[in-house]
């Protein structure tokens, strides 16, 4: 089944709502809460790879 409008469309299955915001497709949890992007969760790995060098620990061998 193919679905015609997918902007504000909810799954009745996961309750996740889909919004269309040019040029990205958006995704919110049931509660509202966003899903966070791709260039999101990178800059967060890689802050965590930047502390973890603070602290001596190299990201690559854990």
């Amino acid at each position: 089944e193919s679905l015609e409008n997918l902007d504000n469309w909810v799954s009745p299955r996961l309750g996740i709502r889909f919004q269309l915001a040019q040029p990205e497709l958006l995704l919110y949890y049931p509660d509202g809460q966003p899903f966070t992007s791709y260039n999101q969760e990178r800059q967060r790995a890689e802050r965590l790879a930047a502390k973890l060098r603070e602290l001596n620990i190299n990201p690559e061998e854990i």
